[in-house]
C-alpha cells in the first residue's frame, strides 16, 4: 500500500513537472524534452519484451521506424493529414510485428535475438533500397504539420498526451492477469508450460504488443523531426531503448520513464560540452551495473529499505505470562 501511495505520488509530480515545463524551457530545450517524452514511450514499450518477458529483441527499432514511415509514407503518398497516418503506426508496426514475431519465435533465447537482428536488418534494406516508396537513403523530411501543431510548444503538449495516453494502456496491461502471466514466463518458461501457460502465444502477444507501441512511438518522432529515414530502422538505434531500460530498471513500470529522463538529459549535456557521448554513455552504464545492477528505482528502493524507519530488527520481547510456569515450577522444587 505505502509502495502503490509513493508511486502514484510520484507519477503526480512527474505529471506536474511536464505540464508546467514549458513556462520554464526555451525553444531548443523544448525540442529536448519532446525527445525524451518519444523514448520512454520506446522504451516502455521494449521493457514490455525485455523487462515483463524476458525477450531480448534487437528488431526493436525497425518498428519504431515503420511507425514513423508509416506517417510520413501516408502523407507523401496518399495525401493524408498527419494526425491520419499516425493512426497507421501503431497498426502497422503491430502487423509486421506479429508476422515476423511468429518466425522469430521459433527460436528461443540467444537463437531468437539473432532471429530478430536478421528480421530488423531486413526490414532496414527494404527502406534503405526501395526508393519508389521511401526515397531510399534520402529519406522523407519536410511534412507539413496541421498549423495548431507547428509551434513548439503545442508539438509538445500533443506529443505528451500521445505519451501518456500509451504509458496508460501499457500500464493497465503489465498490471492485468495478462502482465502477470508474462512475468511468470520471464521467471521460468519451462515450470510456466507445465503449469498449462501456452508460453508461445503469450509471447507471441507480448512481442505484438511491444512492436505496436514502437510503432506509436515512432509515429511521435515522425510528428517531432517532421519526417523519417532508414536509420531508424537500424538495430544501433535498438540500442535506445535498451541502455534506457538498464539505467532506469528492468523490473519497474517506471524504470524506461526515468531512464528517458536521465539518457535524454545526459546526451544533451554531453553533445554540447563534450565530443565523445559514448565514452561518458559507457561508463555511465558500467557504474550503474557494478553499484546498481537493478537501475536507478532499485537503487533507490534499496536505499529506502536501508534508511526507511522500522527497518531494525530487534530482539522480540519475552511474555511475562510465559516466565511464569518456569518460576512456579522452581518454588515449587524448592
Amino acid at each position: 500500500m505505502r509502495r502503490r501511495l509513493t508511486a502514484s505520488t510520484g507519477w503526480a509530480i512527474a505529471a506536474l513537472v511536464a505540464l508546467l515545463a514549458p513556462l520554464l524551457l526555451n525553444e531548443r530545450q523544448m525540442f529536448v524534452l519532446m525527445s525524451i517524452v518519444i523514448l520512454a514511450v520506446f522504451a516502455t514499450s521494449y521493457n514490455v519484451l525485455l523487462g515483463y518477458t524476458g525477450m531480448v529483441s534487437f528488431a526493436h527499432a525497425a518498428y519504431y521506424g515503420i511507425g514513423a514511415y508509416a506517417v510520413t509514407l501516408a502523407w507523401v503518398h496518399l495525401g493524408w493529414s498527419p494526425l491520419a497516418g499516425f493512426l497507421l503506426a501503431p497498426v502497422a508496426a503491430g502487423a509486421i510485428g506479429y508476422v515476423t514475431g511468429l518466425v522469430a519465435l521459433r527460436a528461443t533465447r540467444l537463437y531468437f535475438s539473432l532471429l530478430t537482428l536478421a528480421i530488423g536488418q531486413l526490414l532496414f534494406l527494404v527502406a534503405f533500397q526501395w526508393r519508389g516508396l521511401t526515397r531510399g537513403d534520402d529519406g522523407i523530411f519536410g511534412m507539413q504539420l496541421p498549423l495548431l501543431l507547428q509551434p513548439a510548444t503545442n508539438r509538445y503538449y500533443f506529443l505528451l498526451a500521445l505519451a501518456a495516453i500509451a504509458l496508460a494502456i501499457l500500464s493497465v496491461a503489465m498490471r492485468s492477469p495478462f502482465g502477470a502471466t508474462l512475468r511468470a514466463i520471464r521467471e521460468n518458461r519451462d515450470r510456466a508450460g507445465f503449469l498449462g501457460i501456452k508460453v508461445k502465444r503469450y509471447e507471441l502477444a507480448a512481442f505484438t504488443l511491444g512492436t505496436a507501441f514502437a510503432g506509436w512511438a515512432g509515429g511521435m518522432y515522425a510528428f517531432f523531426d517532421r519526417g523519417s529515414f532508414p536509420l531508424l530502422l537500424d538495430w544501433t538505434t535498438s540500442a535506445d531503448p535498451i541502455f534506457t531500460t538498464l539505467i532506469g530498471g528492468l523490473n519497474s513500470f517506471a524504470g524506461p520513464v526515468i531512464g528517458a529522463v536521465v539518457l535524454g538529459l545526459l546526451r544533451d549535456f554531453v553533445t554540447r560540452n563534450f565530443l565523445y557521448f559514448n565514452v561518458v554513455l559507457g561508463t555511465v552504464l558500467l557504474a550503474i551495473i557494478l553499484f546498481m545492477p537493478g537501475g536507478i528505482v532499485e537503487g533507490v528502493r534499496r536505499l529506502a529499505a536501508v534508511g526507511g524507519p522500522g527497518r531494525r530488527r530487534t530482539q522480540p520481547e519475552q511474555p511475562a505470562d510465559r516466565e511464569q510456569p518456569a518460576a512456579a515450577g522452581t518454588r515449587s522444587k524448592s
